[in-house]
């Protein structure tokens, strides 16, 4: 395999036995071939191993089992695969999307005429199991203020959209392993505060599809936890490198104010808000607004097991 501009696609999977093919097809489409596919499977109790044993006869298609030491889940799986990469470049994959023929091509194109980029970002479509057009994504832009603006949703992209310089990631904290919910978006926001230099390649190269959400999954506060912890974990780190903007803040506690539907069922709830509070508490309207609705919602609930809904 010719290492020179290798990229390396990593993808976690489990239970894609059904989708996994299709995936690694649009990977073989490909228009610039020069890269491998390491797949790591989450202990998978369907049949996504002998799915991609198919494609055992292309050596640059490589199949992973989780090591059984490490924490189950796609985080531990994308990182134990970035260990067995040895591209120059890395990508993550879902095992359900896919990529459109000149992905790989457009952007290294950018990365060998700009060496100084650290990553390339593409745009989304979004599709259903059929891949009917439900929607394009319109949010991915790069602005002056990328950081403030991903964190209040102005600007959105998906896991598959950034192409990153591997020695870039080097020697950084990847994906965290300990979250269950937003794996992706934890992890562009610790990116984007390490201020890399982007590209926006202004064209729709992936597929993404959208599946009924899991409401058991949603709806559990386990999961609402850990989320709520990650945003802890992500204050703590823009205090650190001074970024921590009143705006950044606001969004960030109307946004687990809004989790409040789910959360309210741990049992240290109103210590994880209490957490929050003392990381973003200014005197700006829209945080006290949001403040006062915490504050109405959870004594209401408390006292009639009712008024959650008044804080969405």
């Amino acid at each position: 395999m010719i290492n020179t501009n290798l990229v390396s696609i990593i993808i976690a999977t489990y239970n894609r036995a059904n989708l996994i093919a299709e995936t690694l097809d649009s990977v073989l489409a490909q228009t610039y071939q020069n890269w491998e596919c390491i797949i790591v499977d989450d202990d998978s109790s369907d049949n996504t191993e002998e799915v991609v044993s198919k494609y055992n006869s292309d050596s640059r298609i490589r199949f992973f089992k989780r090591p059984a030491e490490r924490i189950k889940g796609s985080n531990s799986c994308r990182n134990y695969g970035i260990e067995k990469s040895s591209g120059h470049f890395i990508m993550f994959l879902d095992s359900d999307d896919l990529l459109l023929p000149d992905h790989l091509l457009k952007k290294i194109d950018v990365f060998t005429n700009n060496h100084q980029i650290d990553g390339v970002v593409s745009k989304t479509i979004m599709v259903s199991n059929n891949k009917e057009v439900i929607k394009k994504e319109l949010r991915t832009v790069l602005t002056d203020n990328i950081l403030e603006d991903f964190i209040s949703l102005k600007v959105s992209w998906y896991i598959h959209d950034i192409l990153w310089r591997k020695s870039f990631l080097k020697d950084k904290v990847l994906y965290n392993e300990n979250l269950m919910k937003m794996q992706d978006r934890d992890f562009h926001i610790r990116r984007l505060i390490e201020e890399p230099t982007l590209f926006l390649c202004n064209e729709y190269l992936t597929l993404y599809r959208i599946h009924e959400k899991s409401k058991s999954a949603d709806s559990n506060c386990n999961v609402a936890e850990s989320r709520h912890n990650a945003i802890l974990q992500i204050i703590h780190s823009l205090e650190q490198e001074g970024k921590l903007s009143v705006t950044i803040k606001n969004h960030l506690f109307k946004h687990q104010v809004q989790n409040l539907i789910v959360l309210h069922e741990h049992p240290k709830c109103f210590r994880l808000y209490l957490k929050l509070i003392g990381k973003t508490f200014n005197f700006s309207v829209l945080y006290m607004k949001w403040l006062l609705k915490f504050n109405i919602g959870y004594i209401s609930f408390k006292l009639t097991k009712r008024g959650l809904r008044f804080i969405q």
